[in-house]
This record gives structure tokens, sequence and C-alpha cells, in this order.
């Protein structure tokens, strides 16, 4: 085996496995929550009101627990699996509001407790000169396991009902925390360079009250926009989507195969044009074609009547955004090379803010009585002012 494959392999293995588990538990069960919520009686509103707690908690850890987050990597990644765990437990186990109300307090503290310090390893293993292409792989893995994720996940529930998927997903879980549990890197790259460098981008400041201030220098505001318009995307889609296509659907099985087709089309583009903006060095003009081009997409998915039209902008939609999340991320650590952890910081925040925000409008669309479609129409209007980031 060559040097440099033995090399990549030790730099990013052990990562790509973490997130080849966590990316199957959730896309076996969690790709179904939102129907299972209405399976269980809840209406739209109930499944939008999951989804906006989901993003209120990092969005709330991260302003003001982020510092103790940070202090233990390993802690905090055990944290965070621990949480995931006990939200497809409370899914299986819980009725009524408290299904609506208790999970989403455990995912949010999983995305947070989970994900800052995971980013914060990717950022720490990538170069300049490759940053595109090595996050594009490290995205690609979400969209690459969707492909198969929700099939089992349909395939399950149409068997042995919601339950045994649950279950199946925290033994993924379990397995994944078993092996984070053994991760010595994690304990080398806190005491060594992540924890001295991240606790100085970060400022305590008693003002009134005691805030976090997230320290956004040197951080452009057009960046930070798309990060918020993409976070307003996620949370108008993390209900929509699901919901839409479970109507022309009817049923799980037929969702999980409209979901890992979405997939595909997002796993195909992501990996290709982080290859492409290495070797051309014009990150800005590809973003700005994805954004446009799947924002159009999203507008004719909203106002398809038949499955083949919902279907086939659907992929269009996917397959162009694909590239948005994982550029604004490259672009945002071109712009904080010698601060990766405070992009970690202010990624996440922002992300969760524009989900917080895109989930109320999906609650006021709802009350409002308006289609849920509607929500498709926002989000590609959101999408497409991503194409004023520079």
């Amino acid at each position: 085996m060559p040097e440099y494959v033995r090399s990549a392999i030790r730099k990013h293995g052990s990562l790509v496995v973490i997130q080849v588990l966590v990316a199957m538990a959730n896309t076996i069960a969690n790709s179904f929550a939102l129907i299972y919520l209405i399976r269980e009686g809840n209406d739209y509103i109930a499944c939008s009101v999951f989804i906006l707690i989901s993003a209120t908690i990092p969005m709330l850890l991260v302003a003001f627990a982020a510092k103790t987050i940070v202090k233990n990597f390993t802690a905090s990644m055990s944290t965070g699996l621990m949480s995931l765990f006990g939200y497809y437990f409370a899914l299986a186990l819980l009725h009524g509001w408290e299904l609506i109300l208790v999970p989403p307090l455990l995912f949010g503290t999983y995305v947070v407790t989970f994900w800052i310090p995971y980013n914060t390893l990717i950022m720490h293993i990538t170069s300049e000169r490759t940053r595109g292409a090595t996050i594009g792989v490290y995205f690609l893995v979400w969209p690459l396991i969707t492909t198969i994720g929700p099939l089992i996940g349909g395939v399950i529930i149409t068997i042995y009902g919601y339950s045994v998927m649950f279950i199946v997903a925290m033994g993924v879980i379990s397995s994944c925390l078993f092996y984070v549990s053994g991760f010595r890197v994690l304990r080398r790259l806190r005491e060594r360079i992540i924890i001295p460098e991240l606790l100085q981008s970060l400022r305590m400041k008693l003002v009134g009250k005691r805030r976090l201030d997230l320290d956004f220098e040197g951080v452009d505001r057009r960046l930070m926009y798309g990060l918020f318009a993409q976070g307003i995307q996620d949370g108008l889609f993390w209900v929509a989507v699901p919901i839409i296509s479970f109507q022309f659907a009817t049923s799980e099985s037929k969702l999980s195969g409209y979901l890992s087709l979405f997939a595909l089309w997002g796993a195909v583009m992501t990996v290709a044009l982080g290859y492409l903006s290495d070797r051309i060095k014009n990150r800005k003009g590809i973003l700005r074609v994805g954004a446009l081009l799947s924002a159009g997409a999203m507008m004719l998915a909203a106002y398809a009547s038949t499955t083949d039209a919902y279907l086939g902008a659907m992929s269009i939609a996917t397959f162009w955004f694909a590239i948005v999340p994982s550029f604004l991320f490259t672009m945002l650590l071109d712009k904080l090379e010698r601060f990766k952890q405070k992009g970690v910081l202010i990624r996440e925040f922002l992300l969760n803010v524009g989900r917080v925000a895109g989930a109320s409008l999906t609650i006021m669309i709802l009350l409002f009585h308006l289609d849920l479609s509607t929500s498709l129409v926002i989000a590609g209007a959101t999408t497409a002012t991503i194409a004023v980031v520079k």
C-alpha cells in the first residue's frame, strides 16, 4: 500500500468511521422521525415545533456553554452520542406532547456536543491546498449513507415497525460510542493543539448578565449571511421535505426510495466540485451557480403536481445544493486559517440561528393555513440569496 494512502487512513480513517456510524443510525431512523410523529396523531405544527426545539437548544448551547463543551473533546463527543441514544429511546417510549418536547432537547444537545469537536478535528487535519476536496469527502459521507440508510429504515418499519427501527439505531450508536471511547487521537489533539487555541478565540464578558462573545472578527459579513441562509433552508427543509415527500409516496417504503434518490444526487456533486474548486480556486463562482440552480429547482418542486415532476425537481435541487454546505465551510476555513476552531463555533451558531428562523417560518405558514409547499418557495428564495457570498 502506498505511503500516502496509509497516511490518509491514519489522518482521516477514524473520523470517517465515526461519521459513517452516526450517519447510518440517523439515516435509518431519523429520516422517518416526523412521519412517526404524524403516525402517532400529531399535526404539521407539532412537527414544526419539534424541529424548532431541535435548533433552539444548540443555538443556546453554543452561545452560552461553548467554553464548557470544548474543554474535553472525548467527553463532549461521548455526551453527544449518549444524547443521541437517549433521543431514539425517548422517541420509542414517549407519547403525546412529551414526544414533541423531550426528544428534540436530547437531539439538540447531541448536535452541539458531538459536531463541534468533530468538525474542529476535521479542520485541524485539512490543508489549504486540498481543503475543498477533503471536506467534500467528509460531506460526502452523509449523502452516500443516505442512499442506503432510509431504504434499510423503510424495510424495518414495513416488516417490524418503528420500535425495532429505533432499537437498531440505538445499537449502531452504542457501537460508535464504544469506538469513540478508545479513540486516543482525540486526547492528543485536545492537549497539544485544539483546546489552547480554541479557548483563546472565546471571550467572556459581563454586561448585565453572563454572555459569550463569539468573536466574529475576520469573518466577512456576506459569508456570515450565507451560513445563516443555509440554516434557514435547513429549518424549512427539515419539516417540508419529509412531509411533502410522504404525501407523494403515501408509505414509508416508497418514501425511503425518494430520500435515497435525493441523497444520491447530492453525493455525486459534493466531491466532484470540491476537487474542481481546489484546482481552479474559484469557490465563489461555483457556489453562486449551485445556489441559483438549486433555488430554481426548489421553486419548481413547490409547484409540482405529479410525483415525477416533484422527484425530478427535488433531485436537481439536492444535486446543486449539495455544494453549498461544504463550500461555505471551506470558505470560512480559508478566512480563518489561523483560527480554525473559532470557525466551528461561528458556523454552528449561525446555522442554528437560521434553523430556528426557518422552523418559525414554517409554523407561521401553517398558522396562516398556507400549503406546506410555500416552505419550498421561501427556501428557494433564501437559497438564491446565498449567491451574494464572496
